[in-house]
């Protein structure tokens, strides 16, 4: 250290350098520190966490979710067919977020002219709850030389679920006399978690999944024209509803986005610390 000419103190330029250089080093690691933090924002918003995507679609010949069968035995569950129909709309689409959809699947089909079958199904999601109303029933003036007739309305919810999940299954009985509607919950490529084989009575279903591809199938079969369901369901609407909550995440799945940008954080941090500690 040393006085200049003005009576001020000058520094030698290997301590200003020093004091400097490390200033400097803070803020490039302040920088560094603030980009990764950024970043990690960015990330957790984009990352998909728990989550549960639907869609819909037909368990017939073809994707269809109607068929009409003439001959039908309710005892030995076979007839003779007289094809599949039906449609969803949109097609495979699931509903939105708090969003009704009314004849969500639906369709008509004569056996003989003027004597027609149909098929609709109501559906809406809420959060991680889907709930369905499932119909198949026969026109009012249903009438003829068409013997033991039936009506099926058959389709299934396919769920990709990313995360540990609890499901809870509620299942109205058939409200038209005579009507059917079984259901099964299966993992996609494994093994039936919950059903209902019988398909008369309510039921309520529960227990667990975890990351996956999953379907819930329902068999809707109506074999009583002329028979309406209560007042204010003639056409016999009858519900079946699945809700998830949430349990934990999945620590089989492989990490997200935003865990790989902690650790790539902390191993960039870590590697500065180590630099400043050897100068």
């Amino acid at each position: 250290m040393r006085v200049d000419a003005n009576e001020r103190v000058v520094l030698p330029n290997t301590v200003v350098e020093r004091i400097f250089g490390e200033v400097s080093e803070g803020i490039d690691m302040m920088r560094v520190f603030v980009f990764f933090l950024v970043a990690f924002s960015g990330l957790s918003q984009i990352a998909p966490g728990a989550l549960i995507s639907s869609v819909l679609n037909g368990a017939r010949s073809g994707g269809k979710p109607g068929e009409i069968y003439g001959d039908y035995n309710p005892a030995t569950g076979i007839g003779t067919s007289g094809g599949t129909f039906g449609s969803i709309d949109p097609a495979g689409g699931p509903p939105d977020n708090g969003q009704v959809y009314s004849n969500f699947i639906s369709g008509d089909k004569e056996f003989t002219p003027g004597n027609k079958g149909f098929i609709a199904t109501t559906v809406r999601r809420q959060g991680f709850n889907f709930f369905s109303t499932t119909q198949s029933y026969f026109a009012p003036s249903f009438a003829g030389t068409v013997i033991d007739p039936m009506v099926q309305n058959n389709a299934y919810w396919e769920f990709t679920v990313d995360g540990i999940f609890d499901y809870k299954i509620t299942a109205q009985a058939p409200q038209i006399t005579g009507n059917i509607r079984t259901y099964r919950f299966e993992k996609v490529g494994g093994s039936v978690l919950s059903q209902d084989s019988v398909g008369t009575q309510d039921t309520t279903r529960t227990g667990q999944v975890a990351s996956g591809v999953y379907r819930l199938f329902y068999d809707h079969r109506n074999f009583s024209p002329n028979v309406s369901g209560p007042s204010g369901n003639v056409i016999g609407g009858t519900n079946l509803d699945i809700a998830f909550t949430f349990s934990s995440e999945d620590p089989s799945v492989v990490p997200e986005p935003t865990s790989v940008a902690i650790f790539s954080l902390l191993a960039i941090g870590g590697t500065l610390a180590r630099r400043r500690s050897r100068r």
